[in-house]
């Protein structure tokens, strides 16, 4: 009992530590002040903000390929000469999403490509096969690995329902299962403290 109240009073001191506001909510997606950097290459990198300017900062990484998002299931990414990873934050602070990677080595088979799967824009395998377009994206992830044209990503990762990814890989917010939450007039969405602490403590006593 001695642990479980000692465990609760650490996370609700981290979660007062926490900024409040808009800034505290991790964006689902690139926000509205994003930095958008276009390469030559079609590459778009975007990055966004948590908590800017301050020591909570956390900055969130997405990519766009040829004007298309490239969602979040990948954990390695090779388009042309450019590879990327997906990266986790520890902490609420740091980085996540897509980065640039060092070497990617993706093999390359003679068989050719099937015209129905090129006609699709997409098909499964770790080899790329002869005959596939030079712009078509391979994805990893764990158990398996794609190649894409960039408007049939998205799609082919629906299709194989792919997991999505965390960008917060933190142990506290796996503690804390997702609360379903209803809003109430003149109140925006989100849990309360308090609620995070009940679900903590239920949390903990499944653990047991």
């Amino acid at each position: 009992m001695k642990k479980t109240t000692a465990v609760l009073m650490a996370v609700f001191l981290m979660l007062c530590s926490l900024p409040a506001g808009a800034d505290a909510v991790l964006p689902a997606g690139p926000a509205p002040d994003e930095e958008r950097v276009e390469t030559p290459d079609g590459i778009t990198f975007i990055t966004a903000y948590s908590a800017r300017g301050s020591r909570s900062e956390a900055r969130h990484h997405y990519l766009e390929i040829e004007g298309f998002s490239v969602p979040d299931v990948f954990s390695q990414l090779k388009y042309k000469d450019f590879p990327f990873v997906f990266i986790s934050r520890k902490y609420h602070w740091g980085d996540d999403g897509y980065v640039r990677a060092g070497e990617l080595a993706v093999a390359e088979s003679p068989v050719a490509a099937p015209e129905e799967l090129l006609e699709r824009g997409w098909y499964e395998g770790a080899e790329r096969l002869a005959g596939t377009p030079e712009n078509w994206i391979w994805g990893g992830w764990n158990g398996g690995s794609l190649f894409a044209a960039p408007e049939k990503l998205a799609e082919a990762a629906r299709e194989l329902k792919l997991p999505q990814l965390p960008r917060d890989g933190s142990p506290f917010q796996e503690l804390i299962p997702p609360q379903p939450v209803e809003k109430e007039p003149g109140k925006s969405g989100g849990a309360s403290r308090e609620e995070a602490l009940i679900a903590l403590e239920e949390a903990l006593k499944e653990k047991k």
